[in-house]
C-alpha cells in the first residue's frame, strides 16, 4: 500500500515537472514574470522529487513509521501548500499523523498542531464533517493530556462551538437546527465545568457564564426565525427540553392541536413578545448573577460595565426600564476616571445589543466598537456611523452573525450589502430606514432590507444624561448572497 502511494506521488511530481518544462519552452522571450513563476514551479517539482526519494530511502532503512520521516513529509506538505494542491496535502498529513502516533503515542500533546494544520487543509477542501472530527480529536487530547487545565479544555470546547456556528451559514435548515442544538449541549458542558471548577461566585466564571447568557439570546432568535427555521427549532426544543421554556404567563397561549411535528403545544406571542421570551429572562437572570459577583470583587469601572450588560438584557427581556441603569453606568465610568470624551462617544450613539463578548474593561469595549466602524471607508466626519452589521442567515435577518476569534473558522462568504440611514428611538427601535447604496450590484428589492434593520435591537443613545431619538444614523447592513 505504501509503495503504491509512493509511486502515485512520484508520478504526480514527474507529471508536474513535465508540464512546467512544456510551458517554459512555449513562453515568449519577453514574459519575464511568467518565466520566474515557471522556474519557481520547476524548482518546487524538483524539491518534491528529492524529498520523495529521501522518504523512500528512510522507509527502506527504518520502516514506514519511523520518526525520521516527519521532517521530509513536513517539507513536502509546505511545497504542496504553495501549489495549493490540498488533496495531496491531506494525504501526506494523514501519513504524518500515522507516523507521529506510532512514534509519540495516541495521546501526545504534540499531535495538536498537526491536527490544527489538518483542519486548515480540510477547510480549503470544504470537508466540513472532517473538521468537526478533528476538533473532537483535539478536545479529546486536551481532556486527556491537560485535563487539569480548565481554560485549555474550555477553549477546545469553544472551538467546537465556533465551528458549529460557522456551519450554520453553509448548511440547510434541518442541519442548521441540528448544529445549533449541538452547540446548546456543549454550552451545558461548559456550564458544568465552570461551576465545578470555579464555582458560580467567581470572576473566572464570569466570561463563560456570559457566553451562556448570550446563547439564550441566540436560542430565542432561532425560535423566531423565518423560512421554517422557527418551527423546526420549536419542535427540536420541545422534544429536547419540554414545553416549560415556551410557556407564557397564561396557559391560554397554548393549543393541544400542534402544527409542529412531534410537538404537543403551540407557543403564543403575548403583547408582541417573541416566542421563548422566558429564555431571554433566564439570560437576564444569569447576567444579574454575574453582576452580583463583579460588584463584590471588582472596581467601579468593572461594576459600571456589567451594569451596561445587565441593562442590555433588561431591555431585551422587557423587565422594566433600563434607562436609569444606563445613566448610572455612564456616571460610574466618569467617576472611575475614564475620559469624558470617550464616555460620551460610547453612549451618544446607539449600539447593537446584546454585546457578544463580556468586557469588564471600558477600553476593550470601546476598541471593539471602533473596530466595527473602521472598515467603512465612506464614513464622513459628520455622520454617526454604527459600522457593519452582518446578518447570520437568510432566516435570521436581524441577528448578527457570531464572530469567532479563531482564524480557522473564517469562511470566505460572498456578501451583498446595503448602506442605510435610519432613526433610533429613545427605546432602541429603528425606523424610517432609507437604503442609500447597495452592492456589489443594485438589489431588486429594498423592502426586505428595511424590514431587517427595523428588527435589530439597539441600545438607545444617551445625550445630556437622557435617552434621545437619533436621526440620520448610518450603518452598513451586510448579508449572505444565498
Amino acid at each position: 500500500m505504501l509503495m503504491q502511494k509512493n509511486r502515485r506521488i512520484a508520478f504526480i511530481i514527474s507529471r508536474l515537472a513535465f508540464s512546467v518544462l512544456l510551458c517554459f519552452g512555449a513562453l515568449p522571450s519577453h514574459a519575464a514574470e511568467d518565466t520566474l513563476l515557471i522556474r519557481s514551479a520547476l524548482a518546487n517539482a524538483e524539491q518534491l522529487a528529492a524529498y520523495q526519494l529521501q522518504i523512500e530511502d528512510l522507509e527502506f532503512e527504518f520502516g514506514p513509521y519511523h520518526s525520521s520521516l516527519i521532517e521530509p513529509l513536513e517539507s513536502m506538505i509546505a511545497l504542496l501548500n504553495e501549489d495549493e494542491d490540498y488533496e495531496e496535502v491531506a494525504l501526506l498529513q494523514n501519513r504524518q499523523l500515522q507516523v507521529m502516533r506510532t512514534e509519540l503515542g495516541l495521546e501526545h500533546p504534540d499531535l495538536v498542531p498537526l491536527l490544527q494544520s489538518i483542519i486548515t487543509t480540510q477547510m480549503a477542501l470544504g470537508n466540513w464533517e472532517a473538521i468537526s472530527d478533528q476538533l473532537e480529536h483535539i478536545r479529546y487530547l486536551r481532556t486527556t493530556v491537560e485535563g487539569e487545565n480548565t481554560e485549555i479544555l474550555l477553549s477546545a470546547i469553544q472551538d467546537q462551538i465556533d465551528w458549529l456556528f460557522s456551519r450554520i451559514t453553509i448548511e440547510d435548515r434541518r442541519e442548521q437546527v441540528r448544529n445549533f442544538f449541538e452547540i446548546r449541549d456543549l454550552y451545558e458542558e461548559i456550564e458544568d465545568i465552570v461551576e465545578d471548577t470555579y464555582g458560580e461566585d467567581s470572576l473566572e466564571a464570569a466570561p463563560w457564564l456570559y457566553k451562556i447568557a448570550y446563547h439564550e439570546y441566540h436560542l430565542v432568535s432561532f425560535l423566531n426565525g423565518s423560512k421554517g427555521l422557527g418551527s423546526e427549532s420549536v419542535d427540536r426544543l420541545v422534544r429536547r427540553e419540554g414545553t416549560f421554556g415556551l410557556e407564557s404567563q397564561n396557559r391560554n397561549g397554548f393549543s393541544s392541536n400542534s402544527f409542529f411535528r412531534n410537538a404537543s403545544v403551540i407557543p403564543a406571542i403575548e403583547r408582541g413578545r417573541p416566542i421563548g421570551d422566558r429564555y431571554l429572562r433566564d439570560a437576564y437572570s444569569m447576567v444579574k448573577k454575574i453582576q452580583d459577583v463583579v460588584e463584590e470583587n471588582s472596581d467601579i469601572e468593572a461594576q459600571a460595565m456589567i451594569k451596561i450588560y445587565r441593562s442590555d438584557f433588561q431591555l431585551l427581556s422587557d423587565r422594566g426600564s433600563a434607562i436609569r441603569s444606563y445613566r448610572e453606568a455612564r456616571d460610574m465610568l466618569l467617576e472611575a476616571g475614564i475620559a469624558e470624551e470617550e464616555v460620551h462617544w460610547f453612549f451618544e450613539r446607539p449600539m447593537v445589543i446584546p454585546m457578544e463578548t463580556l468586557h469588564l474593561n471600558f477600553a476593550d469595549a470601546l476598541d471593539e466598537l471602533k473596530e466595527r466602524i473602521e472598515p467603512i471607508a465612506s464614513v464622513k466626519d459628520q455622520e454617526m456611523h454604527l459600522g457593519i452589521f452582518t446578518s447570520w442567515t437568510e432566516a435570521l435577518i436581524s441577528t448578527p452573525m457570531p464572530q469567532s476569534k479563531n482564524s480557522f473558522f473564517k469562511l470566505d462568504h460572498p456578501f451583498k450589502y446595503a448602506d442605510v440611514s435610519f432613526s433610533v428611538s429613545s427605546r432602541g427601535k429603528a425606523s424610517s430606514v432609507d437604503v442609500l447604496v447597495t452592492g456589489p450590484q443594485e438589489l431588486d428589492s429594498k423592502r426586505s432590507i428595511s424590514r431587517s434593520v427595523r428588527g435589530i435591537h439597539f441600545r438607545p443613545a444617551i445625550i445630556d444624561n437622557k435617552t434621545r431619538r437619533v436621526k440620520d444614523v448610518h450603518m452598513r447592513y451586510q448579508f449572505l448572497d444565498e
